[in-house]
């Protein structure tokens, strides 16, 4: 068991309020782990606020999407597909924006969060299971490497006869965090 306590975690490692901050604090932590009694293992909720306070690793961040051990992730901004016509479309999914993803087509859409992944995380990812009961296939990963330094963009498959709309700033998947365990090279 972490003698690492959370009790007073968010008062005294406050969130970046931005984007420059977030990059700020991800420099300095990158390769130094802020949270050393933190053991090698899948992360909980508390620790994962922790490092993403301290290290700038998600921005912007969201602390009511913390289940006990993931994180949810919307999808906003780029997305980039082809129509039946076979002309490529390339726009920018705003808050709140409809998107359709038409029956037995693909997308490439982009998360909503800037992902700076220090050097001891890895992080994985899964579609929210409302969209796999909808025949939605999610391409890619799951896995992001330690080092990552963007937002992540995957391509989204709708193996059915139905079209699907997504929203622009809606839940696209649940991420996780795994304390990376220590490597001496």
């Amino acid at each position: 068991m972490s003698d690492h306590s959370h009790e007073n975690s968010q008062v005294d490692n406050p969130i970046a309020p931005s984007d420059g901050e977030a990059a700020l604090r991800f420099e300095e932590y990158r390769s130094k782990d802020p949270f050393p009694d933190i053991p090698p293992a899948l992360l909980n909720s508390a620790d994962i606020y922790d490092y993403v306070a301290k290290t700038g690793m998600i921005h912007k961040f969201y602390q009511e999407k913390l289940k006990p051990a993931s994180y949810e992730v919307n999808l906003l901004g780029r997305c980039i597909y082809w129509d039946e016509d076979g002309k490529k479309h390339d726009e920018d999914i705003t808050e709140g924006k409809e998107f359709i993803l038409r029956r037995n087509s693909i997308a490439f859409v982009t998360l909503e969060p800037m992902f700076r992944v220090p050097d001891y995380i890895a992080l994985r990812f899964n579609l929210k299971i409302t969209h796999v009961y909808r025949g939605i296939l999610l391409g890619t990963g799951p896995l992001v490497d330690p080092g990552f330094s963007n937002r992540l963009s995957m391509p989204l498959h709708n193996l059915t006869t139905n079209d699907y709309t997504f929203r622009g700033g809606e839940p696209l998947i649940w991420m996780e965090f795994t304390k990376l365990s220590i490597n001496e090279r």
